[in-house]
């Protein structure tokens, strides 16, 4: 009689939580163990050990051989990238990466990927941002794969190129002097984006996105400097890297570099110089600008607070909450006129202007995301002092807050949109993560919390880090039912 794994007995793993923290596992669905602790449970499949597939270069394409234009006449489904048959891994893969990112898009860049193939190709001889692209494809292959046994090789192909990636990269980092030559220094740039990008993928705790994000790709930029990305491959790699950035910030309340003047200007610079860019597509780059000043004045309001349930008022918390104050006015003033100047649709007006008509609805995918951003970014700078109101009312103060009217309105705007920019744009459904974060917290109908879990399931679909603000937003609207039987 066969028995192990030939038998009909049901294998079980360990989840990807468990098996971080060393515990014992379940097996279930979720496990016991992520149940109490009320975080998301995800399990990886456990990779199979096996040689590495060998390409032979003189006799197969690769990427030295493979057009970027063939990639335009993959079919692209949601099921999977339909190719020639017998094709070669390393080509298969490609394929995937580049039609990944065609669908995928998070600038106003539309070839992106063209910038990290002419770099592979010219400046990356330990072949650590090859491995990142593959790495990415393969692990796209395995998530349309319909066959459990290709889903599961491509998922072993994909740890592989991803682990070879992240040793030629620290490999690369550790030799004095690598990164200062410009198409070095993007190459590393590239990888670190793409690496965070699989991540994203993969880890349900958005952690491994943190770690590339932070200690990657934002200090190899401050490390440049901004003089470094006026022009070139790094410029362009600073449009496609900075909303990304932005996200980091605004969905975990942190300060970001991008903040400070001279990062500033750079996008000011990039945003006058540009000629491919359209409106729309600058209009949006300045609303970036916006969120993440409204980011770092929700951590300076936050310090506050913390200080002044610590200790007394003193005339030194006085002065800083009255600049806060001014701050948070002048950035809905910013807002405000950048709808204005920016958008003739009603969707972008003040309260007392805006229609709900579907002639006012904006039209181009810059317009789409750059709409619910505008809603999501004007909740959230209300949030900043509408959740320590009593604070800033025992110290007299004004703020910028929103009425409930106008946030219910801009909740609805960013689920209509959301759904729009899913159904009928190539925008990463990633992008949508902040904006319906936003809106959860502000939900107040069983209907729009519905809306939300299914707009997040779409997003989770590709985007595995999608299940943390799931899990997330679900601890918060518990713990608003508890608030609201006590």
């Amino acid at each position: 009689m066969l028995i192990g794994p030939f038998d009909r007995r049901k294998r079980r793993h360990r989840c990807d939580s468990c098996t971080r923290s060393h515990l014992k596992c379940s097996g279930d669905t979720p496990c016991t163990t992520c149940v109490k602790r009320h975080q998301p449970c995800h399990y990886l499949v456990a990779a199979q050990k096996k040689p590495a597939i060998l390409v032979d270069q003189g006799r197969q394409q690769t990427v030295d051989t493979y057009s970027v234009q063939k990639a335009h006449r993959l079919v692209f489904t949601s099921k999977m990238v339909k190719l020639p048959p017998r094709s070669d891994p390393a080509l298969l893969y490609f394929s995937y990466y580049h039609a990944f990112l065609q669908n995928n898009k998070f600038s106003s860049l539309e070839t992106p990927q063209e910038d990290a193939g002419q770099l592979m190709r010219h400046g990356d001889p330990e072949a650590f941002l090859r491995d990142a692209m593959l790495s990415l494809g393969a692990l796209q292959a395995s998530k349309l794969s319909a066959v459990q046994k290709s889903k599961r090789a491509h998922y072993q192909s994909a740890l592989e190129s991803y682990t070879r990636a992240i040793a030629g990269l620290r490999h690369a980092l550790s030799r004095p002097g690598r990164n200062n030559e410009p198409h070095l220094r993007a190459g590393i740039l590239w990888t670190t984006l793409l690496l965070g990008l699989f991540e994203l993928m993969n880890d349900a705790t958005g952690d491994g996105w943190l770690q590339h994000l932070v200690h990657g790709t934002a200090q190899a930029l401050i490390a440049g400097s901004p003089s470094a990305c006026i022009s070139g491959s790094c410029s362009r790699f600073f449009t496609e890297s900075k909303i990304f950035e932005v996200c980091r910030a605004i969905l975990f309340n942190q300060p970001s570099f991008l903040a400070e003047d001279g990062w500033m200007a750079l996008s000011a610079s990039l945003r006058s110089s540009s000629t491919t860019w359209n409106k729309s597509q600058k209009a949006l780059d300045s609303l970036l600008d916006i969120v993440v000043l409204c980011s770092s004045l929700r951590v300076r309001a936050a310090e506050l607070v913390e200080s002044l349930q610590s200790s007394a008022s003193s005339l030194n918390a006085t002065e800083q909450a009255q600049a806060i104050s001014l701050e948070g006015f002048a950035l809905r003033s910013r807002l405000r006129h950048w709808a204005s100047a920016c958008h003739t649709s009603p969707v972008f007006r003040d309260s007392s202007t805006r229609q709900d008509s579907a002639e006012s609805a904006p039209e181009s995918e810059s317009q789409l995301l750059a709409a619910t951003f505008f809603s999501a970014t004007s909740i959230y700078l209300s949030g900043v002092f509408d959740y320590e109101l009593c604070y800033w009312q025992s110290l007299d103060l004004p703020t910028s807050t929103l009425g409930e009217d106008e946030i219910q309105q801009h909740v609805t705007f960013i689920l209509a949109l959301s759904q729009r920019v899913l159904a009928e744009t190539r925008i990463s459904p990633l992008l949508l993560l902040f904006p319906l974060r936003v809106a959860s917290a502000r939900a107040r109908q069983k209907e729009q919390k519905e809306q939300i879990m299914r707009l997040l399931g779409r997003v989770g679909s590709s985007f595995a880090v999608a299940g943390a603000i799931v899990a997330d937003v679900k601890n918060l609207w518990s713990r608003n039912v508890a608030v609201e039987v006590c």
